[in-house]
């Protein structure tokens, strides 16, 4: 259970967002945010929270969005609640301690591995590689054969010699086979994944193999291939490559620490049988024997690398294949507990337990156990659901668990509003759409900017422009309507079928409105709760709200 709320800290902002802004106070040589009972909350805590967004020279100098102020109440909160439990015992419970200890272990190497990478760049060679993987489109044609047989013959015309144009053009003379092309390029995603892995292998020019699918055999060539710009791609191919240099720079070393300080007992890891009868799994979790010597730390033992085995893939079930699995990842299990061994070992020798950034990150860590676990104490046992509730706010609520309505259309656009106004008679006259398609006079050019595809698919009505949806308000399957456009070209709009908003059953959103509604009463007991201890607390705000 964990405390998220839209508006957590509301009765704070109000409170202690007015004054004038200045500089956050620095205590104990940091920038102090705000202050609980003389329990500070400094801004590195705020600033982690907010995420890589945070301004952090803005929230220095006092100055926070309602955001900023919204999450400073939250942490406000919880630091109350905490102080609370503390005075329960809660923090010192053997449950909460053996966590946090566990935690800290793995918290302790993630510090670690941010101050390590933290000055490593991505491959500009890389980055734009992956770029032009993620952008590239295709323009292609395609022949689909029904008969693998003709689909054969065809390919072997194309390898001896013949060109593509010419083995299309008779394979559909003759209608063994369909032929499949546009003026358009397509990006991977667009193609079958048979047809997708097959274009990505061809360079303008070439011809596939023969692809089998499930309409039937496809030969398809590739006419152009196009690397447009689109920045999404860039960032993305950014963060791509450079945790890709990460992972390489930490990979290297680690196996150096592993040179330096890690001795395998071969022996006894070959030894190591855990689908024998004898000794058996409980014996194997007490064996002292050494199967990996570390310089600077504790051993590995055959009782460590059971122990974590059997934590990872031993859950009941069928033993033997779960003795099997273990047998076969023994050293990969190996490998994995020295390398947390050995980065435990590293940020220690540089003091990273030593630091801000991990003695608050375990901070945090810690804190969040003890609130969750005063939550599930004091505050979930009044907060219980009751069927009525959740019955009751289905049926109030019922258009937001409801499918959207939805039309499948089809449109023909128009550069003049006369052509468009011909058109619409033309059809109330009984004309036939498709024919109006492909004759009618005054149709806006295929390639105009900003123009609309109406190709039959289903289109929910809150995704269309506000014009279009005022335009085919009410309308009903098989009526057409004149839809104006902004941009000045004008459709003529059928509606080949309206569908209809269903709402989902009860019993299928039973739980998600459940968990809405509870999380929206634990939510209202914490800020209750928390309005209590802060009317007998002092609670200091250094943080005032932008102006």
């Amino acid at each position: 259970m964990r405390y998220q709320v839209a508006a957590a800290g509301l009765l704070l902002l109000s409170a202690y967002a007015g004054g004038a802004a200045q500089p956050l106070p620095v205590r104990a040589g940091r920038p102090a945010a705000a202050a609980v009972g003389g329990d500070l909350i400094f801004l590195d805590e705020l600033v982690r929270e907010l995420g890589p967004s945070a301004d952090r020279a803005r929230l220095q100098q006092g100055l926070g969005t309602a955001a900023d102020l919204e999450l400073l109440g939250r942490l406000v909160n919880i630091r109350l609640i905490v102080q609370e439990a503390a005075t329960m015992g809660i923090a010192e419970l053997p449950e909460i301690r053996k966590q946090v200890e566990v935690g800290s272990r793995e918290i302790l190497r993630e510090v670690l591995l941010e101050q390590l990478v933290k000055d490593v760049k991505a491959d500009p060679a890389v980055v734009d590689s992956l770029v032009r993987e993620a952008v590239r489109e295709w323009k292609t044609t395609s022949l689909l054969f029904q008969d693998e047989a003709a689909a054969r013959r065809a390919r072997k015309e194309i390898a001896d010699g013949a060109s593509f144009a010419d083995v299309a053009s008779r394979a559909v003379a003759a209608k063994a086979a369909k032929t499949d092309g546009d003026s358009s390029y397509h990006a991977r995603g667009d193609y079958l994944p048979a047809i997708a892995q097959a274009v990505a292998a061809l360079k303008p020019g070439e011809v596939s193999p023969v692809v089998r699918i499930q309409a039937g055999f496809v030969i398809l060539t590739v006419l152009d291939i196009r690397y447009p710009e689109r920045p999404e791609a860039r960032a993305e191919a950014q963060r791509q490559a450079l945790s890709r240099a990460q992972v390489a720079f930490m990979t290297a070393r680690e196996q150096d620490l592993k040179r330096k300080y890690v001795t395998v007992n071969e022996a006894v890891l070959k030894g190591l049988d855990y689908q024998a009868p004898k000794p058996g799994l409980d014996a194997l979790l007490k064996d002292p024997r050494v199967v990996a010597r570390i310089k600077g730390a504790a051993p590995v033992t055959v009782a460590d690398l059971t122990d974590y085995l059997r934590m990872q893939f031993f859950h009941g079930g069928d033993r033997a294949s779960q003795f099997r699995r273990m047998n076969e990842r023994k050293e990969e299990a190996l490998q994995a507990t020295i390398g947390r061994r050995l980065l435990n070992m590293e940020a220690l020798r540089l003091g990273i337990d030593k630091t801000n950034a991990y003695r608050d990150r375990v901070r945090g860590y810690q804190d969040t156990l003890v609130f969750e676990r005063f939550v599930q104490r004091a505050i979930a046992p009044e907060n219980k659901m009751r069927e009525e509730e959740v019955r009751r706010y289905y049926d109030g609520h019922i258009k937001d668990y409801s499918s959207p309505g939805m039309l499948r259309l089809r449109g023909i656009a128009f550069a003049r509003r006369t052509a468009a106004e011909d058109a619409m008679r033309k059809l109330q006259q009984g004309a036939d759409f498709g024919w109006l398609a492909a004759n009618a006079a005054g149709q806006a050019d295929k390639g105009a900017a900003a123009l609309l595809s109406f190709d039959g698919r289903p289109v929910t009505i809150s995704s269309m422009p506000a014009g279009l949806q005022k335009a085919l308000a009410g309308a009903k399957t098989g009526e057409s309507r004149l839809y104006a456009s902004p941009e000045g070209h004008y459709y003529v709009v059928s509606v080949r079928q309206a569908i209809d908003s269903q709402p989902r059953p009860y019993a299928d959103v039973r739980e998600e409105i459940a968990r809405k509604l509870y999380d929206e009463k634990i939510t209202k007991g914490v800020e209750e709760y928390a309005a209590r201890l802060r009317a007998h607390s002092k609670v200091e705000i250094y943080l005032k709200r932008m102006r």
